[in-house]
């Protein structure tokens, strides 16, 4: 199978499937990247817009990195990788918070997997898995950065499509809300252009499998 194909697959599963037990780990590691962005960005001394603007980009970045990994050798190590970052930040969450969450046996499972891919010959289930971890990226951006705004604008509830695609309340975008007088729904051009465009462009050439 074509890799586009395979990337354009997963992204539509997984899209549908985004509050659901089996596509946490996917889910998690989005948000993962989310926080770390949050946690580096939101800073009193940097404008919301900006704080926004360098939000998405980082979630594009990671985004990117990964797709071009992807062409790489080390393309079948990419879901380890990912799922082994999950691992330890919610390991980390745990400890600090002292309880354990629905969603860990989910991301336990989802290392395991990774690992279990890692040794078998063929590699076509390590791709799949890699390809789940990268498309939750775009998930996320298309989700909070479009969606979001999206609903708000045609006054639709955010649980309208729960609990399969749960739509957040609120947006990381109402940062660039009236900047330059430009309301949050145009804004959303945005966040779908970084979701989207390396999607079409860059998940062709990769691997077969």
């Amino acid at each position: 199978m074509k890799s586009q194909t395979r990337a354009w697959m997963m992204f539509i599963v997984l899209f549908a499937l985004w509050g659901t037990l089996p596509a946490s780990p996917f889910s998690y590691f989005a948000n993962m990247i989310r926080d770390w962005a949050l946690f580096l960005f939101r800073r009193p001394f940097l404008p919301s817009s900006w704080q926004t603007i360098l939000i998405y980009l980082m979630v594009f970045l990671v985004f990117l990195t990964l797709l071009l990994l992807g062409r790489r050798g080390s393309r079948t190590y990419i879901a380890g990788f990912c799922a082994l970052a999950g691992m330890v930040h919610h390991l980390i969450l745990c400890l600090r918070t002292k309880q354990i969450y629905d969603v860990s046996p989910a991301i336990a499972a989802g290392l395991a997997l990774a690992l279990l891919f890692l040794l078998i010959k063929p590699q076509a289930p390590a791709l799949w898995l890699s390809d789940a971890f990268i498309v939750s990226l775009p998930i996320f951006l298309l989700l909070d950065g479009f969606l979001s705004p999206l609903f708000q604008l045609i006054d639709l509830s955010p649980g309208t499509l729960a609990p399969f695609i749960p739509v957040p309340a609120a947006s990381l975008l109402s940062g660039l809300h009236g900047v330059w007088g430009i309301p949050q729904s145009i804004w959303a051009i945005i966040p779908l252009t970084l979701a989207l465009v390396p999607m079409i462009w860059l998940t062709s050439g990769r691997k077969k499998g």
